[in-house]
This record gives C-alpha cells, structure tokens and sequence, in this order.
C-alpha cells in the first residue's frame, strides 16, 4: 500500500525545471514538464550526481544528469542515453489543492 505525501506547494516547481525533497531517507525530485508533474528518484544511476541540477527537455520530458549527461524518461524513468544502464525509480505524483503529493511505497 503507498501513502501520499505532501512535497511542497505546486509554485515552488519551477517550470520547465525541478526540485529535489528528503523523504524518509529517500531523496525525489519533482519536474514540471509545461502543465505535467513527475517524480522520480533524483540520484544517477551512474554516479549519483543530483538529476534535478541537470537540463530538462520540456519537449521530449527528459532530464540529463550534469555530471556525464546521461538521459533519463521523466515519465518511466527509463534510460535514453548512456553512460547510465539502470533506470530510475519513478513514483506517483499529484496535485491536491495547491499541493504537490508524492505516493511512497509502504503502509503508514
């Protein structure tokens, strides 16, 4: 069962951009792709370096880690380009009022 977790306020996404958030030892970022939100795990898969610091094609809904430029599907986390071999972890996003809520796995 996952529970929904409040991340932040749905303004302090930036466009076209993204945030990172601790949750419970977990580090997520959040993306804005034009109107359309996402979450992911925000840690490369290739050498750990913050996703949400990378570039973010509003087009395609891609992010690329700033550390070698591996590309990563916002949407299914899926690898587009190397060095990266392992997808990222995606979860459940939504928006409740104002708030941005991120489902995390477990029962709470």
């Amino acid at each position: 069962m996952e529970r929904w977790v409040r991340v932040a306020r749905l303004d302090e996404i930036p466009r076209d951009g993204g945030r990172a958030f601790e949750i419970d030892g977990l580090t997520i970022g959040v993306y804005r792709c034009g109107e359309t939100l996402f979450a992911i795990c925000d840690v490369c898969t290739h050498a750990l370096a913050l996703l949400h610091e990378g570039s973010v094609d509003r087009v395609r809904c891609t992010v690329e880690c700033p550390l070698h430029g591996a590309e990563f599907d916002l949407a299914t986390g899926a690898v587009l380009s190397p060095p990266a071999t392992e997808p990222v972890r995606v979860y459940p996003v939504r928006v409740a009022g104002d708030d941005v809520e991120v489902a995390l796995p477990g029962a709470s």
